[in-house]
């Protein structure tokens, strides 16, 4: 590396978001995104009557496909049906948008059974974590 560069550790929001931003407009330029609706977040979180934040869905769309980046449920609201809820609301904005599938992936202590009872298949299995712990990768064609 050149020695006139340097090397931050410390990382904040607009960095993190240059950084995304970078990405997206050299995919643009060498790969098939300009074919495709351009990449698109779409998020969606839940509140409870104090305003608190109690779930949310962070997902994006790009090249006809979500990704769902995080899934949370404050575990007070678990067992509720908000899961699903926030799920058929993003496979319904998924399929209206165009998307062919969507990809997630979760750890074996996490959701893997909630996903596959709708549909989501393992395409992927991660072994050997600590503790026997093993990250799967899951998709659902729309």
């Amino acid at each position: 590396m050149d020695n006139s560069l340097s090397i931050q550790f410390e990382v904040n929001q607009e960095d993190i978001d240059f950084l995304w931003n970078g990405i997206i407009e050299y995919n643009k330029q060498v790969g098939p995104m300009l074919k495709y609706p351009p990449y698109e977040p779409f998020r969606i979180i839940i509140r409870n009557e104090d305003n608190d934040i109690i779930a949310g869905i962070l997902t994006k769309i790009y090249l006809r496909c979500m990704f769902v980046e995080l899934l949370w449920i404050d575990s007070n609201y678990r067992k509720k049906g908000i899961g699903t809820e926030l799920l058929n609301r993003v496979e319904k904005y998924a399929k209206e948008s165009g998307c062919i599938f969507i990809h997630l992936d979760t750890f074996s202590f996490q959701a893997i059974e909630f996903y596959k009872r709708y549909g989501y298949k393992v395409i992927c299995t991660i072994d050997d974590y600590p503790d026997n712990i093993k990250r799967f990768y899951l998709k659902k064609y729309l």
